[in-house]
């Protein structure tokens, strides 16, 4: 009996030669690409204290000056001081200066509590 990948004459084709085989192409490459050649948007942290009074919620950012806001649940008072947060961080890169952090963040008050935000420009 003959082994299947011993080459038979058939198999056996010079360079030179025509095939009456298909071309084969390698396959599509599948998954997640390794690199990126986009540039990544910067991350800055923003700390957050929040409290919530009577139905109220009120927010100030502890590392960047004059952010503060109130609203009507937390996810609003939090879109509101991400929003404030991007466009006051991304004002100041865009005019060359450093945004006005707060080193060290302020001290949190009696009943707040603390939220770490990594925010995306």
């Amino acid at each position: 009996m003959l082994n299947p990948s011993d080459p038979t004459p058939t198999d056996e084709v010079d360079e030179t030669s025509p095939t009456d085989r298909p071309s084969t192409k390698p396959p599509p490459e599948t998954g997640l690409p390794v690199e990126s050649t986009a540039p990544t948007a910067p991350a800055f942290g923003c700390i957050v204290y929040f409290a919530c009074d009577d139905g109220v919620f009120r927010g100030r950012v502890a590392n960047l000056a004059g952010i503060e806001v109130s609203a009507s649940s937390q996810r609003e008072m939090l879109g509101q001081i991400v929003a404030r947060f991007k466009s006051s961080v991304a004002g100041s890169l865009a005019e060359g200066e450093t945004p006005a952090w707060i080193v060290p963040p302020s001290e949190k008050r009696p009943g707040e509590t603390k939220l770490f935000l990594p925010v995306h420009l």
